[in-house]
């Protein structure tokens, strides 16, 4: 705000010092080449709003008008005078337009392109249907956490999970539905992790979590509770209620290198693969 105010008080003072100095020079000469100079420099250096440069250059043509009648006797020199004025008036404000407009539409195509590039990343990282980060974000994420394992040698976990008979759901109630109950599962994941955790959808059915700080047992014991949680809550899909189960495995990502950071995914489905034979409803860790 004080920035703001100053930049017009800048500019007042400017006007008054161009038309105090025109004014005293009618007593020498005729020129009122500063009163130009200060409406150029007002016009073209500093960024002013069409409403107010307005108000400014109208107010300072008056004064402008009014100064130069006091001093001027001679009636041909103090019309010339003050159409010179108007003149250089009218240029000050039509530049000040133009630098206005100008920024205007440079501010007006960054913010566009801002808007664009979080519309790009949105849909490059996150996923469309949940609005969780996708596959692209995840393996970024795995990167990181591995460098971050090999330098202070923490412990992290990898959990992948899927809803136990999901087809069956979308084949029953259709794909809307199923849609519907994705939302839900990746808002309850999502309430009901940690703030350190990463959740991810993979595609279909399968959603991953990133638990970086956290031993194996440590993981188990949080997704076994987030298990629990999923099975016994009721879920509204239009006018259908239902519950559901879902089978997850977790690996420890120490066991992985940062040249095969890919694989972190294959550990721990083949522990998800292994819930599922088991009898779903399950979670397994890897060996």
């Amino acid at each position: 705000t004080t920035m703001y105010v100053m930049q017009y008080i800048v500019v007042i003072v400017i006007m008054v010092a161009g038309i105090a100095i025109v004014t005293l020079d009618q007593l020498i000469t005729t020129n009122i080449t500063p009163f130009l100079l200060t409406c150029i420099i007002c016009g073209l250096v500093i960024l002013i709003r069409p409403t107010i440069s307005f108000i400014i250059y109208l107010t300072s043509y008056i004064a402008y008008y009014y100064l130069l009648g006091l001093v001027v006797n001679n009636q041909q020199v103090l019309l010339s005078n003050r159409i010179n004025g108007l003149t250089a008036v009218g240029i000050g404000f039509l530049m000040s337009v133009i630098l206005w407009r100008y920024n205007y539409i440079n501010i007006t195509q960054k913010k566009r392109i801002e808007i664009q590039k979080e519309q790009l990343e949105q849909m490059a990282y996150y996923d469309s249907l949940t609005e969780l980060g996708n596959r692209r974000l995840f393996d970024e994420l795995i990167k990181e956490e591995l460098y971050s394992i090999q330098r202070y040698g923490h412990q992290s976990v990898v959990v992948i999970l899927d809803i136990d008979g999901f087809k069956n759901i979308n084949d029953t109630y259709g794909h809307l539905a199923g849609d519907s109950l994705l939302r839900q599962i990746g808002c309850l994941l999502k309430n009901n992790l940690r703030e350190s955790d990463a959740l991810s959808r993979f595609g279909g059915d399968e959603f991953v979590i990133l638990m970086p700080q956290t031993s194996l047992d440590g993981g188990y014991n949080l997704i076994e509770r987030l298990r629990k949680l999923i099975m016994e809550t009721t879920f509204n899909v239009d006018s259908y209620t239902m519950q559901i189960t879902c089978s997850f495995g977790v690996s420890l990502l120490n066991d992985i290198s940062m040249g095969d950071s890919e694989k972190y995914y294959y550990i721990a489905d083949e522990a998800l693969y292994q819930a599922k034979r088991e009898g779903k409803n399950r979670v397994v860790l890897a060996n």
